[in-house]
């Protein structure tokens, strides 16, 4: 094994990682006090937060920065531009799950609520992964992407990307609605058992 590739490979992944985690979990820690007193004021935006698509939008922004050639436009070949995506990769998914883990932990939610949450994340997750499969020619939004990028078509590109972004929407927003039925179950049971005890 080389060296140089191991080290190299360790800079492009986890510096990029602890700085990611230390920007997008520290702006996470700052949303979820503003969303912790949001709700603390006003329950009801609680249960409407859960319709918030902020996977697809994290899954988006990271397919973006993973696989389109913006950055190194910008940047340049070379190890920055690795650095760059990994580190903006992981910002999008830190800031949304330390907001995320922070407002279970003040106030936790069902089991159910919990599990479809789990869901949604995969599901979108999903979506961006799939592009992956151009390179195994199983088609899709890869087929356009990648075929964009080497031809250097940015419409294609976008278009590979724009149906990323869509079917990631759709799908987070119908399990965001789901997601709301037994969060709404709790809350009306929870308001009857507290009629009941002042009764």
């Amino acid at each position: 094994m080389n060296i140089s590739i191991l080290g190299e490979h360790l800079l492009i992944s986890i510096v990029p990682w602890l700085i990611g985690v230390a920007v997008g979990g520290g702006l996470g820690y700052v949303c979820a006090l503003v969303a912790r007193g949001l709700f603390s004021t006003r329950p009801g935006l609680r249960r409407v937060a859960l319709l918030l698509p902020w996977r697809s939008v994290a899954v988006t922004l990271a397919s973006v920065a993973l696989l389109s050639p913006v950055i190194a436009t910008l940047v340049g070949l070379g190890r920055v531009t690795g650095m760059i995506s990994v580190g903006l990769f992981v910002f999008v998914f830190a800031l949304p799950f330390t907001v995320d883990n922070l407002l279970e932990h003040w106030q936790s939610s069902p089991l159910a609520v919990r599990l479809i949450s789990g869901a949604r994340t995969l599901a979108t997750a999903s979506v961006a992964v799939a592009v992956l499969g151009a390179f195994s020619g199983s088609g899709g939004a890869g087929f356009l992407i990648f075929g964009g990028v080497t031809h250097l078509d940015k419409t294609q590109t976008l278009k590979g990307f724009s149906i990323v972004a869509f079917i990631s929407l759709i799908i987070d927003v119908l399990l965001g609605a789901l997601q709301m039925i037994p969060h709404r179950t709790v809350q009306a049971t929870s308001q009857v058992a507290h009629m009941e005890h002042e009764a």
